[in-house]
């Protein structure tokens, strides 16, 4: 079984250092950003969930659920549904093999990235064609101030920015794959690729930079949260990625493995 979680920030001091106090023995307390946090499950499901994508027009929760046993096997291509966790229960989309998703947060549209290309959800929980008919799209990304849409396609993963309306697709220049990618508002890419460390792609620049002091292979996934700082989730916990600096700022300790991270305020869904 694995767990999604949600983590709230006290906003009572009182409450905030009775919490820290009282529950730091048994390890059920965080500290994000110097602000101490207190951890809650949601959810428990079967599989692994990642791939988490908030709506704050409807407080939907949106995840990629993966079948742990096809995921260990090397022979079998690798089972992956949609959910979408409203109200505290999980629903299938079942007309769709679903990857990921991503929420156009101005628009209040919700794109579902499937082996069959991009498809939008409607009112009915249903996904409908919407572009890049046949490509196999495994990653989505709608920046919160950019009317852009970026796509990973399989098997090369290569990234491109999508035109729904045109239906047309460009690649990205100097990114050669990604496996996690984020873009914040003044269009920086960032990117896990093949090299295993994490990199950004600086607007307007034709090479990325890696960042230094996250171990090879640790990086799990990135969001943005809403002020616009791009969170790192980790093997050993979460890190601000900022643009002037190489080196990473950690922000909160985690004493498991995250497999998706997505912000609501003060409120920070992780996957495990």
């Amino acid at each position: 079984m694995t767990t999604i979680l949600t983590i709230k920030y006290k906003m009572i001091l009182l409450l905030m250092l009775l919490v820290a106090s009282s529950v730091h023995a048994d390890n059920c307390s965080y500290i994000y950003d110097g602000l101490h946090y207190t951890r809650s499950s949601i959810l428990t499901i079967k599989g692994l969930p990642t791939n988490l994508a908030y709506n704050p027009n409807n407080k939907d929760l949106h995840f990629t659920l993966i079948d742990l046993e096809t995921l260990q096997n090397d022979e079998v291509q690798t089972k992956m549904d949609q959910y979408i966790l409203r109200n505290g229960e999980p629903i299938k989309i079942d007309n769709v093999k679903g990857q990921a998703a991503a929420v156009d947060v101005k628009d209040n549209k919700v794109y579902i990235a499937s082996d069959d290309g991009i498809g939008v959800l409607n009112a009915s929980d249903k996904v409908q064609f919407a572009s890049l008919k046949d490509e196999d799209i495994v990653q989505l990304y709608k920046p919160f101030n950019s009317d852009d849409l970026y796509a990973v396609t399989f098997p090369d993963n290569e990234v491109y920015v999508v035109n729904i309306k045109e239906n047309e697709k460009k690649k990205v220049e100097y990114v050669p794959c990604a496996f996690i990618i984020a873009v914040d508002g003044e269009e920086n890419i960032f990117y896990e690729c093949d090299s295993k460390y994490v990199k950004v792609l600086l607007n307007g620049f034709q090479e990325s930079i890696e960042y230094v002091g996250i171990a090879k292979n640790s990086a799990r996934a990135i969001a943005v949260d809403e002020s616009n700082r791009v969170i790192l989730a980790a093997n050993d916990g979460l890190y601000w990625l900022k643009t002037d600096n190489l080196i990473p700022r950690k922000l909160m300790n985690l004493d498991f493995v995250p497999s998706g991270i997505a912000f609501n305020g003060d409120e920070i869904y992780l996957a495990e």
